[in-house]
């Protein structure tokens, strides 16, 4: 078993399990993709690594503490956008990796840091303000707490906002898209709308003006309604693979 210097994270999205609780199973398949959508661009540009969710909540893990903080900051800007709360812990230890899991004190103490969070609120530990640049962020003292299983007391700071400008991760998700999971494949959704609709003028406008011409439909297919049809055919193969590969694991 590997171990690690990381910084453990826990998000959680507030009112998860309420709202859950009262939606049929294609609704709470439809707010999981959504919260998906919303979650993993940040996390890629600040370089997470998710381990694993556990309903609403996100366990990720960052090489650096610095980059951990700035990623929570981006996700809680991000969520306020669209009027949601996230609940944000972080630490920073030694860690035990196991069959792509992470294991140790600092997990639990992220745990029990996020369960500590208001709405809306990022907490981390000592170790994470004692590591990171300490001149990206704005953090105040919230003094030490006492934590269930920890039997020293940890001290945690609040962060209040980040000193630099944040990146800009693209447009926010839909709640009325379809269920497309991820990023890519939302643009992937987005590129076939066009093709179609673009297809879908051409091919009316052959046959409607053949038809006002007093002439059947040409048996030729013109240039470019063919290029149309094989850029779709094209798509079409990308998009299955890229599906297959991403059944696989092989994505990213």
């Amino acid at each position: 078993m590997r171990s690690r210097n990381l910084a453990i994270v826990f998000a959680g999205l507030c009112g998860y399990a309420e709202r859950l609780g009262a939606q049929t199973w294609e609704e709470s398949q439809r707010m999981l993709r959504l919260h998906e959508a919303l979650v993993d661009p940040v996390l890629r540009k600040f370089k997470g690594r998710r381990i694993k969710q556990i309903a609403g909540t996100f366990l990720v893990a960052f090489e650096s503490p610095t980059q951990a903080v700035l990623c929570a900051a981006a996700l809680q800007h991000r969520a306020q956008r669209m009027e949601l709360d996230v609940r944000i812990g972080i630490h920073l230890g030694e860690v035990r990796l196991a069959r792509g899991d992470v294991f140790g004190e600092p997990v639990n103490i992220a745990a029990r840091i996020e369960a500590l969070c208001g709405p809306g609120e990022v907490l981390f530990g000592e170790s994470v303000w004692l590591s990171m640049n300490r001149a990206e962020v704005h953090a105040d003292d919230a003094g030490e707490r006492r934590l269930k299983g920890v039997p020293e007391p940890v001290r945690v700071f609040r962060l209040l906002s980040a000193l630099k400008p944040l990146p800009d991760l693209g447009p926010l998700p839909s709640p009325d898209r379809p269920e497309v999971r991820g990023e890519l494949r939302r643009h992937l959704f987005d590129a076939a709308q066009v093709a179609i609709r673009k297809a879908e003028n051409v091919l009316g406008r052959s046959v409607t003006g053949d038809t006002m011409a007093g002439q059947a439909p040409r048996d030729g297919v013109p240039g470019a309604v063919r290029v149309f049809v094989g850029a779709g055919l094209a798509a079409m193969l990308a998009v299955a693979a890229f599906f297959a590969l991403a059944r696989l694991g092989a994505l990213p």
